[in-house]
């Protein structure tokens, strides 16, 4: 299904798409078996520049359990950073997934947050945004590394809205006493890449 087809809600004043700006050294991804090849072609360049070809096969099937994990949410597409830093990195990436309401927006919205406090702030053109925060702890491999997940939807402009776009950001960082004002840091930096949503309608 195409993004348009994604996007598509009621005739009118719908939306046929969105734009995001990302960092210049971020790369976007659409999250179909194209844009996981793309990336799984550029990780694999990487890998084989500092002669680890172990590391890319590890690397390689998490890229595929990701992808498969963003087909189940019905994922439109996917940012990270491609660039490798000069010092530290961005441990972030950033989902945007259509949102389809149950009922009035609002109340849908507040129910699927799963508890965690939502703001509905002002998206700076008049119409709101929803969002909230949550941690979770990794478990397995993953076991001692968190994530801070930043939920924003936004809904399609109108009166009474029932479809709009989930942007979430993905933090990993390793507790939040021990990220100290870097994971700050990043959460900014999440808020500032949601504020530029812009809805498309050509």
């Amino acid at each position: 299904m195409s993004l348009r087809d994604e996007l598509r809600g009621k005739a009118g004043t719908s939306p046929k798409g969105y734009t995001l700006l990302v960092p210049p050294d971020w790369g976007r991804f659409v999250a179909d078996d194209a844009g996981r090849d793309e990336l799984i072609g550029m990780l694999r360049a990487r890998f084989l520049e500092v002669h680890r070809p172990d590391l890319f096969a590890q690397v390689r099937s998490a890229v595929h359990q990701q992808w498969a994990q963003l087909r189940q949410r019905g994922a439109i597409e996917i940012y990270m950073p491609v660039v490798p830093p000069v010092e530290g990195g961005t441990p972030m990436s950033i989902v945007t997934v259509p949102w389809i309401a149950q009922g009035p927006f609002d109340e849908d919205v507040r129910h699927r947050a799963g508890g965690s406090p939502v703001e509905a702030l002002d998206a700076g053109d008049g119409a709101l945004v929803y969002r909230w925060e949550s941690e979770r702890e990794g478990s397995g491999s993953t076991e001692g590394v968190f994530a801070r997940e930043i939920c924003y939807v936004r809904p399609f402009p109108g009166t009474d809205p029932q479809r709009g776009i989930l942007v979430m950001a993905s933090i990993i960082h390793p507790g939040i006493d021990e990220a100290g004002p870097a994971l700050d840091g990043f959460t900014a930096l999440a808020d500032a890449v949601a504020s530029t949503l812009v809805w498309r309608f050509e």
